[in-house]
């Protein structure tokens, strides 16, 4: 049986990658991998090259040239990026819904079969109109319009959570306190953070380590998730557990501390502000950040089965913990 094409679309990007490297592991090779990118001579785009993935120069705003990436792809896995530099400036009319539409339609005149989206649920609908988020509200009106082409024989979003990676970013840090990196006067690691909201069911992901095997289930059982929004968790913590976790595997002192998520300081930065509001959204909507109960049995359900047709086995086929990760990145250091 020849293999299918799968066109990734931000491929460069920490998902996209995820998704890319999950797929190329896959033992049958059931898949061929192709990767979209503005600039193929960039280090990120030959590193996808060298590891025998088709590289093909495309910009999302242009329809013609992303029908032209897409062609003789049976499925296709986009990523929509709310912080690009084009949506800083004031002046800029055109949104992420815009260029998601322009994705949609470009998979739908290419004959794409399988359309995955990194989507979000809306943040509008879960508060009952009380604390809409332009992203949410974009990436949740971008699955709508795939499903409301009626052509694709599958519609996946694959809606990601709080990413394990941002952590390891000293700059977002400061934001929250200064933990895990910056030690306040007395020495500890203060997690200074709105709290989540309802049961404090935090849905974090490890994008590296789990996001793209998720991905990776879908493709392999397209049809049975068609039309779900299925929630990209790797481990379901509260902010002052996962604290404490970092504390036991790291042995340094840390704490959490609540603020009110009015007060969050965003330094003026857009991807803040929508921090600062996702926390109130979350909080309004009684911890639904996907707009429903967070469980995580159906990533471990789709991690399996990747990880399974990768010739994976015990472990290795489970969803990665948050405290595990805090182990690998920060203990010893």
């Amino acid at each position: 049986m020849s293999s299918k094409l799968i066109t990734v679309f931000g491929a460069t990007g920490a998902q996209g990658s995820s998704v890319v490297r999950s797929l190329t592991a896959n033992t049958s090779k059931a898949f061929t991998l192709r990767g979209i990118t503005r600039n193929p001579s960039s280090d990120s785009a030959q590193a996808l090259s060298s590891s025998g993935v088709e590289v093909v120069k495309a910009d999302g705003w242009d329809k013609e040239s992303l029908v032209a990436a897409f062609q003789g792809s049976w499925g296709v896995f986009a990523n929509t990026n709310s912080d690009d530099a084009v949506f800083e400036n004031p002046d800029e009319k055109r949104t992420e819904l815009d260029l998601g539409k322009i994705v949609v339609d470009a998979a739908v005149e290419a004959g794409v079969e399988v359309f995955v989206y990194s989507g979000m649920a809306s943040a509008r609908d879960s508060t009952n109109g009380k604390l809409p988020v332009q992203a949410f509200e974009d990436k949740h009106d971008i699955g709508k319009y795939a499903v409301s082409k009626g052509v694709f024989k599958s519609v996946a979003i694959v809606s990601p959570g709080w990413y394990f990676e941002n952590f390891l970013v000293p700059d977002m840090s400061a934001v929250f306190g200064g933990f895990p990196h910056i030690p306040s006067e007395d020495g500890t690691l203060v997690f200074r953070s709105p709290k989540w909201g309802g049961k404090e069911d935090v849905p974090f992901i490890a994008i590296s380590d789990d996001y793209g095997d998720i991905v990776h289930g879908v493709f392999l059982a397209p049809e049975k998730w068609n039309g779900k929004l299925i929630q990209g968790v790797s481990d379901i913590q509260s902010l002052d557990k996962a604290t404490g976790g970092f504390e036991q595997v790291t042995g340094k002192k840390s704490r959490f501390e609540e603020i009110k998520w009015q007060d969050l300081d965003t330094f003026g930065v857009r991807a803040l502000e929508t921090v600062k509001l996702m926390f109130g959204f979350c909080q309004e909507s009684g911890g639904r950040y996907f707009g429903v109960e967070t469980e995580a049995s159906t990533a471990a359900e789709l991690k399996k089965a990747a990880a399974e047709a990768q010739g994976k086995t015990g472990k290795q086929t489970e969803l990665f913990s948050i405290v595990e990760f805090f182990k690998r990145e920060f203990a010893g250091k």
